[in-house]
């Protein structure tokens, strides 16, 4: 991916919150129009051990959403695009890491609605749909946790409909995180369907979920442990 691309007002604070760490969360975050004061080390806890059981389940998702596309990529005649190699995805405290989650989780959601048009196949748009609704469910939860009204995407905007996010707006939000695509394809589709270009698009959304799984695999067991010799854990 070509790491010069201009990006958009959130992916620059994406890109400072990557890098900046717990130091700079605050510097980073405000210019945002819709900031909100998140300095320190605390999470709102809307129900006694939900955070770390929540946060546990959107990792265990992501982790299925990767596995589930393999072989849908791979029966349209496909290659699934190798993982891309990431960079500044472990955070430093438990708001920074809930910040981030919430961004990519909105990220997600408007990047479903955006490909929605322009698939070709029943089967791959329903599967699409599928992901995009866990997707939706993950955002609402998170922006209520951030007392951001359930519907706001990722630019800070209530809606009634969901905006549909253009590539370059997804490729702006996620390039902070994406160190190369380790030899993929480009994060792009055509905006005319086919059965060709369903599996660009797949390949497109899996680069999404792959950054959402090791985000999530690497600061869950960070911030929220399985207590041992159980199955669950506080908040």
């Amino acid at each position: 991916m070509d790491q010069n691309l201009t990006p958009d007002r959130r992916g620059f604070v994406l890109g400072g919150l990557a890098a900046a760490g717990a130091a700079g969360l605050a510097a980073a975050t405000a210019g945002r129009a819709d900031a909100q004061p998140r300095a320190g080390g605390t999470l709102p806890n809307l129900y006694p051990t939900w955070n770390a059981r929540l946060f546990r389940l959107f990792q265990k998702h992501e982790n299925a959403h990767v596995a589930a596309f393999l072989p849908r990529i791979r029966a349209l005649g496909g290659t699934p695009r190798p993982r891309p190699n990431f960079k500044g995805l472990e955070q430093p405290d438990v708001v920074a890491f809930a910040t981030i989650a919430q961004v990519l989780e909105n990220t997600g959601t408007g990047a479903y609605n955006g490909v929605a048009p322009v698939v070709f196949s029943r089967q791959v748009l329903a599967f699409a749909a599928s992901v995009a609704l866990i997707e939706a469910r993950h955002s609402g939860w998170i922006n209520t946790l951030f007392n951001d009204p359930h519907t706001q995407n990722v630019f800070g905007e209530e809606q009634d409909f969901e905006r549909a996010l253009t590539i370059q707006e997804i490729v702006d939000l996620a390039s902070p995180f994406i160190q190369d695509l380790n030899g993929g394809p480009p994060l792009t589709f055509n905006a005319t369907p086919s059965r060709a270009n369903d599996i660009a698009i797949l390949n497109f959304a899996l680069a999404l979920e792959y950054l959402e799984q090791e985000f999530y695999n690497i600061n869950v067991p960070k911030f929220y442990p399985q207590p041992a010799g159980t199955g669950t854990g506080g908040g």
